[in-house]
């Protein structure tokens, strides 16, 4: 151990002469001691902290002593805003007060997470924030305009509650929709104070979409104009950097996209231009909606001729000469020329984005589709298959040191597969953290015995039963995942009105519902995709923990069908290993701490008794298994007896 680590971490350190009862964690240190040696020697790193190894601390001890010593700014990208908060709130405050040395930190978002003083003006003339029509959006707005009048950051994390898209909207703006040097609250902007702060800051707190942007304008421009230039950077839960990545590469065009660009143009003095843009819209959407419900679409986007653009990209033309020629117009006002340059701008790629989206262009690199939700309206998508050679390039390679760090990065022991979907280089070093946990006295796994395979009609009866039992042998205290909504709301149906309450994704929102399941120490919750990560209850309100089905990809995904047609054999190569880290994210909500006590139930036989089961099995914690749901009482009894003395 590093000596500076030896004097944090170590018995008699810093961290146990400040903290009664500290325990160093071999998994932490583990984790600290490879993140300063990839940064002290240029390199990269993998590194996966299993839930309670304290990662988050382990990466900022060595970013906090090379931005000190070595005069190095740090970027700490992470998936959520939770972990952000986190991070800005408690772990690098905590670390100020301990640490001799001194630092300085920020967080910097997206600008649409900041109040913006001149969409706040502009809805307030437009009488958008009186009169709306549902009373709780109402409450919402009202709310958010007091707290306009006292906050100094603008930040809309501020809030006790999280403002409703429709309400949020008439208060904050995007990057493309921002006047820039033309906006008459410029120097009162609570976004460009964000950057300014972050401009002199050792260590910046972001998320993975702003350094993407950064990625994306440094590539385009060569300036670093998003971020402040760097010279480290932590990638936390790096295990979703790939698919979020795909996510921002990508693009969406719709029929609302259109509509506000009608919108600019009727602001622009042109009403006919706008009802134009909006026929035309309208009628390409529709063309597209009834396509994505016709035998020809399979899944994706293979060949052109489906739909003509002709006369929307007519009227995005009108509207590209009708802006520019305002924005120079030196008789504008100011603001009204910034408006128009983000008016043309906008117009110019949503023309680019149609275009390209059907006809395919990019068919080598990219997945195109169609997407209708349920109203029937239709959106034109698309991502780039492999985002590994773009973050090879434009992010290991440009950037002296990126430590990757999750609870999940490896599958069956390895981290192969995030290797090659990141485009880590060769040479990255690498570390499993040891668990703090006991896993074999405090998690029994169940794979029930005679369960039907998943894929079978009398499946989801037979789940329903089984997720009944474990409910009454655990008293309640349950988490169920999904993998459809359609599982989840059949189980529903058959527990909910019984003794214990059942608290169901969609009936309220997530945090509410996840604070409710801890309050409630008998309650259940149900939950889907996004309960799969992120949710954090200890103690005994989570005991049992149950799976319906292996978390595979769905194989109507676009991405994953156009995987499946260049690889024989992406089976093995692709749809394991991201269900793998799925799962292992999905168990992973069971064991919290070191007294924590459960059973993970996973209703899917295959995991037992296929032969790609094993790679599942092999990448878990080390927990005692049965395949009798019987057996479920009896641990938990001589578990909380062991426990208890």
């Amino acid at each position: 151990m590093n000596d500076y680590l030896s004097e944090v971490f170590g018995d008699g350190g810093l961290f146990a002469s400040r903290f009664p009862g500290y325990e160093m964690r071999e998994g932490q240190v583990a984790l600290a001691r490879m993140v300063d040696e990839a940064m002290r020697g240029g390199r990269h790193t993998l590194g996966e902290g299993p839930c309670g190894t304290g990662k988050s601390v382990a990466y900022s001890v060595p970013a906090v002593w090379h931005a000190h010593h070595d005069k190095k700014r740090v970027v700490i990208a992470t998936a959520n805003i939770a972990l952000q908060e986190q991070l800005v709130r408690k772990d690098l405050p905590m670390l100020a007060s301990v640490l001799p040395w001194p630092f300085t930190f920020a967080l910097l978002k997206g600008r649409n997470n900041y109040l913006c003083l001149d969409r706040m003006a502009e809805s307030e003339a437009r009488g958008e924030l009186r009169g709306l029509y549902y009373d709780d959006q109402q409450r919402q707005v009202d709310d958010v305009l007091a707290w306009a009048e006292a906050t100094k950051t603008g930040d809309v994390s501020e809030l006790a509650f999280i403002p409703q898209a429709q309400v949020w909207s008439r208060f904050s703006v995007g990057s493309e929709e921002c006047k820039g040097d033309g906006c008459p609250f410029r120097g009162d902007c609570f976004a460009e104070r964000a950057k300014a702060t972050a401009q002199g800051a050792d260590i910046i707190v972001t998320n993975y979409h702003m350094l993407f942007a950064h990625l994306a304008v440094r590539e385009a421009t060569g300036q670093d104009l998003v971020l402040p230039a760097f010279d480290l950077l932590v990638l936390d839960e790096a295990h979703e950097a790939a698919e979020i990545a795909r996510e921002f590469f990508g693009f969406t065009v719709s029929e609302h996209t259109l509509g506000r660009l009608a919108s600019a143009a009727a602001d622009l003095g042109n009403k006919q231009l706008a009802g134009e843009l909006r026929q035309e819209a309208q009628r390409l959407f529709a063309t597209l909606a009834d396509y994505a419900r016709s035998p020809r679409y399979k899944k994706r986007l293979k060949a052109p001729g489906f739909a003509s653009d002709a006369g929307l990209q007519r009227s995005l033309g009108k509207l590209v000469a009708l802006a520019t020629a305002r924005a120079e117009d030196e008789l504008a006002e100011k603001k009204e020329r910034a408006t128009a340059r983000n008016v043309a701008k906008n117009a110019i790629i949503a023309g680019a984005r149609l275009a390209e989206g059907l006809s395919q262009t990019d068919a080598g690199k990219k997945v195109y589709w169609l997407e209708v939700d349920s109203k029937g309206r239709a959106k034109l998508r698309a991502k780039p298959i492999d985002v590994s050679d773009l973050l090879r390039e434009e992010l290991f390679a440009r950037c002296p040191s990126v430590s990757l760090v999750s609870a999940t990065l490896t599958t069956s022991g390895t981290f192969d597969f995030v290797r090659r979907e990141l485009g880590v280089p060769e040479g990255a070093l690498e570390v499993i953290a040891e668990t703090p946990f006991d896993f074999q006295s405090q998690a029994l796994l169940v794979v029930p015995e005679k369960l039907p395979d998943p894929r079978d009609a009398d499946f989801i009866d037979a789940a329903a039963h089984v997720f009944q039992q474990v409910v009454e042998a655990c008293d309640g205290r349950t988490l169920g995942l999904f993998t459809s909504y359609r599982n989840l709301n059949a189980v529903y149906e058959r527990i909910d009105g019984g003794r214990h309450r059942v608290l169901r994704q969609g009936d309220l929102p997530r945090a509410e519902l996840t604070r409710l399941f801890k309050e409630d120490t008998g309650s259940i919750l149900l939950g889907t995709e996004s309960f799969w990560t992120g949710i954090d209850v200890a103690g005994e309100a989570l005991t049992g923990l149950v799976i319906d089905k292996l978390p595979f990809p769905p194989p109507d995904d676009p991405v994953i069908d156009a995987i499946c047609e260049r690889d024989p054999r992406a089976f093995d190569n692709y749809l394991v290993p991201l269900a793998i880290i799925a799962l292992r994210q999905g168990v992973g909500r069971l064991i919290r701490c070191k007294t924590d006590v459960g059973v993970a139930v996973i209703l899917d036989k295959r995991i037992a008794e296929k032969g790609y089961g094993r790679k599942f099995l092999k990448s878990l914690p080390p927990m005692l298994t049965t395949r009798r749901v019987e057996n479920i009482s009896r641990f938990l009894e001589e578990a909380a007896d062991a426990h208890a003395s």
